[in-house]
């Protein structure tokens, strides 16, 4: 169901949901599978870390909320006279107590499908639009009647402290517990049903037993497993020999080549096992990694050749945070820190002694060390399982056997090398489906993957079957004076610049400044928005013009802040040329120090007077917006709703800190948004972050409308640790 369909029966009961059908620019080329507008009214704020959740409650006192994820699926409202919150059955409870057994487990085997009634109570199937016939990417996962997963609590008589050795004592009586198990200490998960209630196993340590005692608890329910059963085709695609990059699965054996730029594109995928409403379903999807060629000694010899002075600087801001990849193993790295007075010929130590990283490369990979004095790499992983001040894992590795992966800035700034990328990364259907046969056939005839579904009673069944979906009509875009329908692939960038806008703010008060050998690309700049400004509804005043002698970053600070006045509606910067930190301290001046809208535009974006009127155009566009009006809007069926979106950024450099983004709609044709950022620490939840950003936001709701939403819709980024669970303490008596 989409996203759509749900938000119409959210809040208008009348209308059913439907589903969104779009269609993209299809691109032949091999895929790698040898298969042939806004308002901002926010702050930055640093967070105590004591819990404000509680404070929340009479805010948002009579409000229904619900939590929308990337297809815009949202749960049922919390308000609602059928569902009480504080009376919902709690599927994830912890194990009940030591001495009770569940006597309703040892019951006869569930049913391989699911029942719908059970897992989708609200099922709504659209009626608007037209219908369609569709396929989807997800394999459907057989079930043996016979086997599932059981669940066993493991005592240890005397007590065992180590987990590694509780976890050694099991491995002992392997075949008394069958081939097959997941055990983490404490609970013992097996394919299998033991004859006994209890079963007793007996290991010997020094000159004492130590008697293991297996208690059979429940037969978990297949929505309980979904860990469980991802855990298992991650081991999956390890017997397929593929690369793991954080949650997808690469294929290192048939690479893409693009020679010119000296890249390799991978093909791979990404997988997901839920329980939907045709049973428990494998989702595939398409997707590519990119890596370098080349090794980073050599970028490292690069970039020293280019700038001597600020090397060091350079490299640590060039490769700490990235992904590397190691090719003797095949195993990836992100860069903690450039670890400059260290070499291959420093020494560390192994169990058989100390030795240096030559010799240690030389005797266990057979790989001789061209350059003995280059920087290490430093990787810094945390160890699993452990408590929060157990010592970190520390890798060092040398940059002559390391290649950078992912797409670099220098990468993304060249379109014409992006365009070559996407005729490998953006498949067709055709191309998803064939694809996804792949991987089927892959599994089906590899043994070793074979058995590991075959083990837990698992099976993959080709579904060929497809489903009927809804294709709604074209959306209309509303314009300040113009209604146009998008079209079938919901494409109006042409309309956006030719017809009026929603809301024009007219430039009165405004600053341009620039160094003193770009005045003609500034010249450029404010020409074309004379010739553009009025087919967009919007008057533009001769603005203050500065001309800098010098391009330092000093330069462009002294001028903001002598001109910078009250009455200044926008600043506009044109640089010379793209630095990070120059870019960094305009923003920060701009934000923090004189709040005002500002715009920076490198010089070299006007240096085309044949494409010049279209990139004014969408600068203009851009001025608009930061200045707060509205480019467009589209028709809400419901009304009195606050929408808000959730997303977090982790800076590299500065590890440990992260940066929680909230925004939410404050009008009706969601055109105006209030936004606020906020510092989290690493031992901080980040909903304690967004407790006060919603409760802020709510507070500006208010004050704007005079009463406070009727509904929220919640956005957000799919990796955040941050679910409905976390919203319910706070939401038991709304």
């Amino acid at each position: 169901m989409s996203g759509r369909g749900n938000l119409l029966n959210l809040f208008n009961k009348k209308t059913r949901s439907s589903e969104i059908s779009s269609s993209s620019e299809y691109y032949e080329n091999d895929c790698g599978f040898n298969i042939h507008h806004s308002t901002s009214s926010g702050e930055f704020h640093r967070l105590p870390k004591d819990n404000i959740g509680s404070d929340l409650l009479k805010t948002i006192k009579n409000m229904d909320t619900s939590v929308g994820r990337g297809r815009a699926q949202f749960v049922q409202t919390f308000k609602s006279n059928e569902t009480n919150l504080g009376k919902r059955k709690d599927d994830t409870s912890s194990i009940q107590s030591k001495d009770t057994i569940n006597n309703e487990s040892t019951s006869s085997l569930e049913n391989s499908k699911v029942h719908n009634d059970e897992f989708f109570p609200n099922v709504v199937h659209g009626s608007k639009g037209s219908s369609v016939i569709l396929s989807c990417n997800y394999i459907e996962l057989k079930t043996d009647e016979n086997k599932g997963v059981y669940q066993y609590e493991v005592r240890f008589f005397p007590a065992v402290d180590s987990v590694h050795l509780r976890i050694k004592y099991l491995n002992e009586h392997m075949d008394k517990i069958g081939g097959t198990k997941t055990f983490d200490g404490a609970s013992l998960y097996l394919p299998i049903l033991l004859e006994n209630q209890m079963t007793v196993l007996v290991s010997k340590s020094m000159d004492t037993e130590v008697e293991i005692r297996i208690l059979f608890k429940k037969k978990e329910p297949f929505k309980n497993c979904l860990h469980l059963y991802n855990i298992l085709f991650d081991r999956i695609m390890k017997t397929l020999n593929y690369v793991r990059f954080d949650r997808k699965q690469f294929d290192p054996s048939c690479p893409k080549i693009i020679p010119q730029a000296k890249l390799e594109v991978w093909p791979g995928y990404v997988t997901a096992v839920d329980e939907l409403e045709g049973g428990l379903m494998l989702c595939c999807d398409v997707s590519h990694r990119i890596l370098c060629q080349r090794t980073v000694l050599d970028m490292l010899i690069d970039i020293y050749k280019k700038n001597i002075n600020s090397y060091q600087d350079l490299v640590k801001k060039t490769l700490i945070g990235n992904i590397v990849i190691t090719r003797y193993n095949n195993r990836t790295y992100k860069i903690s820190e450039v670890c400059f007075n260290e070499s291959p010929q420093s020494i560390f130590h192994t169990k058989t002694g100390p030795t240096s990283y030559v010799q240690y490369y030389t005797k266990y990979h057979n790989i001789n060390i061209k350059d003995i004095n280059q920087p290490l790499l430093l990787s810094i992983k945390k160890a699993r399982g452990t408590p929060e001040d157990t010592e970190n894992i520390e890798f060092r590795l040398v940059p002559e056997l390391c290649y950078l992966t992912g797409l670099r800035d220098d990468i993304r700034s060249n379109n014409k090398l992006m365009r070559e990328i996407a005729t490998y990364t953006r498949v067709t259907p055709n191309q998803r489906k064939l694809a996804l046969d792949k991987f089927y056939d892959n599994v089906s005839n590899t043994p070793a993957a074979r058995e590991i579904l075959d083990r837990w009673g698992l099976a993959l069944f080709r579904n060929l079957n497809n489903l009927k979906g809804r294709q709604l009509d074209s959306e209309q875009i509303y314009f300040g004076k113009k209604v146009v329908t998008a079209g079938q692939n919901a494409e109006f960038s042409k309309d956006a610049v030719k017809n009026e806008m929603l809301e024009a703010i007219h430039l009165n008060n405004w600053i341009i400044i620039h160094f003193k050998t770009d005045l003609r690309a500034a010249i450029s700049l404010l020409d074309n928005m004379k010739q553009c400004c009025r087919p967009l509804g919007m008057n533009i005043s001769k603005p203050k013009i500065i001309s800098l002698d010098h391009d330092r970053i000093n330069e462009f600070i002294d001028a903001l802040r002598r001109n910078i006045v009250m009455e200044t509606q926008i600043v506009v910067c044109i640089c010379p040329n793209s630095r990070d930190d120059r870019y960094s301290a305009i923003k920060k001046i701009c934000c923090l120090e004189l709040p005002v809208p500002s715009q920076v535009i490198n010089a070299k974006t006007l240096c085309n007077e044949t494409k010049n009127r279209s990139v004014v155009q969408k600068i203009l566009l851009q001025m608009n917006c930061k200045m707060g009006g509205s480019l467009w809007t589209v028709k809400i069926p419901f009304k009195s709703v606050m929408i808000c979106g959730i997303d977090s950024y982790h800076d590299p450099s500065n590890r440990g800190n992260s940066v929680a983004a909230f925004v939410a709609s404050l009008n009706a044709s969601y055109t105006q948004w209030y936004s606020k950022a906020v510092i989290q620490t690493k031992s901080e939840e980040i909903v304690n972050g967004l407790t006060s950003s919603f409760e802020a936001a709510l507070n500006s709701y208010k004050k704007r409308n005079g009463c406070l939403p009727e509904s929220v819709i919640i956005y957000r980024e799919v990796q955040i640790n941050w679910t409905i669970h976390c919203l319910e303490p706070w939401l038991m008596n709304t």
